[in-house]
């Protein structure tokens, strides 16, 4: 198992353990993020994002902080990209502004960076309340389906060594995930892994709270 792996890979080893949910604790850190204890295994730390066609969820056995974003590339309907990028303009440095609009492709480029921040104010719990002109990220070269690990994060102008990055493109979506301590990681991510319901659920022979399910899943799907 890496430092980064999905919930599923977790809730498999529970469910081997006969671990029931009501056993789980929901608790918080010091800052007010919330991760999982479950007795006589290893606390998870775990952070979860939707957007567009997808949800992602990662997490980490090891006591490492872990965060993670995904968006859309896409332009809000009826707005044009000036008009957008004016409505962000408070959220980015200089040098960021100036990596964006130089890119040859300046909205894929804004939403990298829109996910590191998200990923890096998830990973330390405190949201958007922390700055978010305090950070600045100098990007890595992003390769087609490989994950980029070569971002560089700094917080008031001074270099956080500690911190690794790991941002990948698919279907036209950008996904990427914080770790907030290098020397923790095991083995890092190499390629997001796309998975259906029916797998994440895999090791569940019946659901506790069946009608609960049952009702939830004939709910329609809300238009896009």
């Amino acid at each position: 198992s890496g430092c980064c792996v999905t919930i599923a890979e977790h809730w498999k080893q529970w469910y081997q353990r006969r671990v029931r949910a009501g056993e789980f604790v929901l608790d918080r850190d010091a800052s007010g993020k919330p991760f999982l204890r479950s007795p006589d295994l290893p606390s998870v730390h775990f952070n979860v994002s939707h957007a567009g066609d997808y949800a992602v969820c990662v997490s980490n056995d090891r006591g490492v902080r872990v965060g993670v974003d995904v968006m859309k590339v896409e332009l809000r309907r009826n707005t044009s990209l000036e008009t957008f990028f004016g409505h962000m303009r408070a959220q980015f440095t200089a040098h960021e502004w100036t990596a964006i609009r130089s890119s040859g492709d300046p909205l894929f480029t804004f939403y990298r960076h829109w996910c590191l921040k998200e990923s890096f104010v998830k990973t330390i719990g405190t949201g958007l309340k922390f700055g978010l002109q305090r950070i600045e990220f100098h990007l890595g070269v992003m390769s087609p389906d490989q994950v980029c690990e070569s971002t560089r994060v700094f917080v008031d102008g001074v270099e956080q060594g500690d911190w690794v990055f790991e941002e990948q493109a698919h279907d036209g979506h950008i996904v990427t995930i914080a770790i907030g301590d290098r020397g923790g990681l095991g083995e890092t991510v190499r390629s997001v892994d796309v998975l259906q319901f029916s797998e994440l659920s895999v090791c569940v022979s019946e659901f506790e709270d069946c009608a609960y399910f049952e009702e939830f899943d004939t709910k329609k799907e809300l238009p896009g």
